[in-house]
């Protein structure tokens, strides 16, 4: 009888081991750059690395020429038909058809355009319609955010003030992923062209330096995904189970202290 016991109760300690190995996280999957090669060199595409203007950006343009006078019109023309909102974000809002309306020149496209060919655009037209000799125009996208969602320390919204930002200044901004975060299966939602892109990658190896993931774009949203650790330690069952192992492996150390007596 005792010994029957004991089988009884080793088997029931080994099960409730391997229930908890079978929930641990291995560190390989936490790790970063698992496949990465030591000293690798990589080659850049500048060219990618430039945003292109969508709808819904708000744009601010700014306008200089020789002429002071020029100068002082224009701008103070540019900021009275700036449109306040949005948090108090002053700009030219790029409206869904994708143009924006300036003074003395009208609607000009600028969806689908980076900063420098908008400006090339805008010098165009104000020196064909001969408003400004040798003008110098500037723009900047005011609006330029990422939103991090899902198993990160710190979720929400994250503005880019310098308007370029990579994968991991983005991960590093939400306080990085949390121990029960999916890092072989993260989501990325971006709006381009009027289309909606997903992409899922892996932060575990070199995926995650492709030139359409590294460098994120305006408005791009992260969500990772809960792992089984995660939908575990959720589940009230599931949490009660280390409890009902303790329980049982109490009364049974009982029971053979008093059948030995």
């Amino acid at each position: 009888m005792k010994k029957t016991s004991l089988t009884f109760l080793v088997l029931l300690s080994a099960f409730a081991v391997l229930s908890s190995l079978n929930s641990c996280i291995s560190s390989r999957k936490l790790a970063y750059f698992n496949n990465i090669k030591a000293d690798s060199v990589s080659q850049i595409d500048v060219q990618k690395l430039e945003t292109k203007i969508n709808a819904n950006d708000i744009l601010q343009i700014n306008i200089s020429t020789p002429d002071i006078t020029t100068t002082g019109f224009l701008n103070s023309a540019v900021a009275i038909s700036s449109s306040g909102g949005q948090g108090g974000v002053n700009g030219y809002l790029v409206d869904q058809s994708g143009a924006i309306k300036l003074p003395l020149l009208g609607t000009i496209n600028a969806a689908g355009l980076t900063k420098g060919q908008l400006s090339d655009s805008i010098t165009k037209a104000l020196l064909v319609r001969k408003i400004a000799v040798n003008p110098i125009v500037n723009v900047r996208i005011l609006n330029y955010k990422i939103t991090v969602l899902g198993e990160v320390n710190h979720p929400g919204v994250v503005p880019v003030p310098n308007e370029h930002i990579t994968l991991p200044e983005a991960l590093g901004s939400a306080g990085d992923l949390t121990a029960f975060g999916k890092r072989d299966n993260v989501l990325l939602i971006r709006e381009q062209d009027g289309k909606r892109i997903t992409k899922r990658f892996s932060l575990n190896n070199s995926q995650m330096f492709d030139k359409d993931i590294y460098n994120l774009q305006n408005q791009d949203i992260l969500y990772v995904e809960p792992n089984n650790a995660r939908a575990a330690s959720s589940d009230r069952s599931t949490q009660l189970i280390p409890y009902a192992f303790s329980a049982i492996s109490l009364l049974l150390v009982i029971y053979l202290n008093i059948i030995r007596k």
